[in-house]
């Protein structure tokens, strides 16, 4: 391989060069929550061992509806959302029967409203992270954390397993399962970088493993901020490159709502794997130490 040199800009001192295989470290890899489907089985099937008979027969039910469902929800929303599909789907039911007294649900309702059954419902295939929560069913970047988080706890007041651990009608099994869904959505739709990377999916952009930073100036800059992490000796020094990587992040979020506002999803894609950068650059911020040295494959 041909090694390419890039001269960084710096005052003071002789200029460090940037080989490509510096630059290779750099390479940003699809984040592992993008692979929807590969995760869902092992971390919401825990405890297909412990089951009767009869549990067991309704959790294969369960789990053959919920194999497909992020790729129901991704197959929807990109019909929905991209300009360059038209595919149309098929419109989802208003309720669903109860599995163990058959009375008509709400389709996202995680309890049964039969006030004799109540018991914990089956994972609804074919809904996104969004519904999950109580957000609009439409994908939307722009998200009120707040509510948010209010939302999130007031699932888990309701479904969570450690309520149902007594019970023996097979409902804590789903409780176990909505109660992981619950949690596995809000991480993703709280952070502005995995929010993102979730939106591509659903709208049929996803960052595939090649795709990384192109942008001669950008890649400098990013590795100008490692640089001066690196020369830091003072909390205050990093209090400043904070203070200036926290505007980038700002700034990257903001254009990232524009972008998603607008359906331009190629810029979406662009700003999301920016963003990873800046993410990167944060999290050598909150680790630094005076004289722990900063690992370059870590940013």
């Amino acid at each position: 391989m041909t090694t390419t040199q890039v001269a960084l800009p710096r005052a003071a001192r002789a200029t460090p060069l940037l080989s490509s295989r510096s630059l290779s470290s750099l390479t940003l890899r699809r984040p592992p929550h993008s692979r929807l489907n590969a995760t869902m089985s092992a971390s919401i099937y825990p405890f297909s061992s412990q089951l009767t008979t009869a549990q067991a027969a309704l959790f294969s039910a369960t789990r053959i509806a919920s194999s497909h469902f992020h790729s129901s929800a991704i197959s929807s929303y990109s019909s929905n959302n991209d300009p360059t599909t038209s595919t149309t789907t098929t419109k989802r039911p208003d309720t669903r029967p109860c599995w163990k007294c058959s009375t008509p649900v709400p389709y996202l309702a995680l309890q049964c409203a039969n006030p004799d059954c109540k018991v914990v419902q089956t994972l609804a295939p074919g809904v996104n992270y969004f519904e999950i929560l109580g957000l609009s069913p439409e994908p939307s970047y722009d998200v009120d954390l707040k509510d948010l988080r209010l939302k999130f706890f007031k699932i888990q007041q309701l479904i969570h397993p450690d309520s149902y651990s007594q019970n023996t009608n097979g409902d804590q099994v789903y409780a176990q399962q909505q109660s992981s869904l619950a949690n596995k959505a809000y991480s993703t739709l709280k952070e502005p970088l995995s929010r993102a990377n979730y939106m591509l999916e659903l709208l049929g952009a996803p960052i595939h493993e090649t795709e990384s930073l192109n942008e001669p100036e950008l890649l400098m800059e990013v590795m100008e901020a490692r640089e001066l992490l690196e020369d830091a000796q003072t909390e205050d020094e990093v209090q400043e490159l904070k203070s200036v990587n926290d505007g980038r992040i700002k700034d990257t979020v903001a254009g990232l709502s524009k972008a998603f506002k607008g359906q331009d999803l190629e810029q979406a894609k662009t700003l999301a794997i920016e963003l990873q950068y800046w993410i990167r650059i944060q999290n050598v911020i909150r680790d630094w130490a005076a004289g722990k040295p900063v690992v370059a494959d870590h940013v």
